[in-house]
Order: C-alpha cells, then sequence, then structure tokens
C-alpha cells in the first residue's frame, strides 16, 4: 500500500483520490502484488478496486485491434479515417471524439492505437460488430458482459463495458 499511497499522493490536486494495483507473473497467473485504496480511509477495508467493476476505457482498444488482425479485417498498416462520425443508434445518433478534441484524418492503425483515438477504434469496431468482438471479450474471461451487442453499442470499442481490473490483468 506504500507504493501505492506514494503514486496517489502527488494527483490528490487533480481529485484522484482511489488506486488499485495487481501484479501478476505472466507464465504462471501467480499474484505478486494485489493491493486497494479508497479516498475515504474508513472504507478501504470494504472496496475492493482490484474487484471492483469500472468503465474499461482504452485498455479495451488492443483486444479490438488484436481481433481485427486476427480475422484479417486490419493490419497495422491499415489506413482508418480519423474524422467526424456520426453513428445511428437507438434514441438517437452517436458522435464519438478524439480526448482532445481534434482529428488527425487517415492514420494508420498503429498510430490510432498507440495514440488511443476513439473514431479510427469506433470504425475497426464497425468492420467485425459488437457481437464478435463481446465474443472475443468473453472468451478473455471478461465475465459480466451479458447483455447483446446492441446494448454497448459502438461505445464498446472505447471501453463502455464495466471490467475488473482483476479481469482485464487475465485477459492481457
Amino acid at each position: 500500500l506504500d507504493r501505492l499511497d506514494h503514486h496517489l499522493h502527488p494527483l490528490r490536486t487533480q481529485n484522484v483520490r482511489d488506486g488499485a494495483v495487481l501484479i501478476v507473473e505472466n507464465e504462471t497467473g501467480e499474484v505478486l502484488a494485489y493491493a486497494s485504496r479508497s479516498g475515504e480511509p474508513s472504507l478501504t477495508r470494504f472496496v475492493d478496486g482490484v474487484q471492483a467493476k469500472r468503465q474499461a476505457g482504452s485498455t479495451l482498444k488492443p483486444f479490438l485491434y488484436a481481433l481485427a488482425f486476427d480475422l484479417r479485417l486490419l493490419t497495422p498498416a491499415s489506413l482508418l479515417d480519423d474524422s467526424p462520425l456520426d453513428v445511428p443508434v437507438f434514441g438517437g445518433i452517436y458522435h464519438p471524439r478524439n480526448y482532445e478534441g481534434s482529428f488527425q484524418g487517415l492514420v494508420p492503425v498503429r498510430v490510432a492505437l498507440a495514440s488511443s483515438l476513439n473514431v479510427p477504434a469506433v470504425r475497426a469496431l464497425s468492420l467485425m460488430g459488437e457481437e464478435i468482438f463481446l465474443g472475443r471479450l468473453r472468451a478473455l474471461g471478461i465475465k459480466d458482459l451479458r447483455e447483446a451487442g446492441d446494448f454497448y453499442g459502438p461505445a464498446l470499442a472505447l471501453g463502455s463495458a464495466d471490467v475488473s481490473l482483476w479481469e482485464l490483468v487475465s485477459a492481457y
């Protein structure tokens, strides 16, 4: 917990108070470190940040692109369009945007992944569909993805699904 606290302390000014660490031996899966800290010290013993479900965010993008490679839909050199996109979804139009708010035009997949661009990830997901990607995530051990693909929609490419740190580490 001391190392976790050491890294959380400078982030307090950015209102970051919670953290979790899970370190495993890749070959065996043996847990080498498991720690969780809640910003509210009285809750730390009740909150397990390793097992708690949180939106996965960009941590799912490597799995998305790996599946696109496996399916031979894309290669690292394939170009994806990083430009404004309107995706019809149940209840309206979804407008994915990149974190920094700008667009880069045509980018190689390797750049889209390395830069964690959102629009190219949504475009990559559209090539295979949410159901196929969900199947891969479930096969990797991400358990509580019980809904159909249209429930998650295109935002699944951006990590809208709730996933635990334990599941993510296991999948990686």
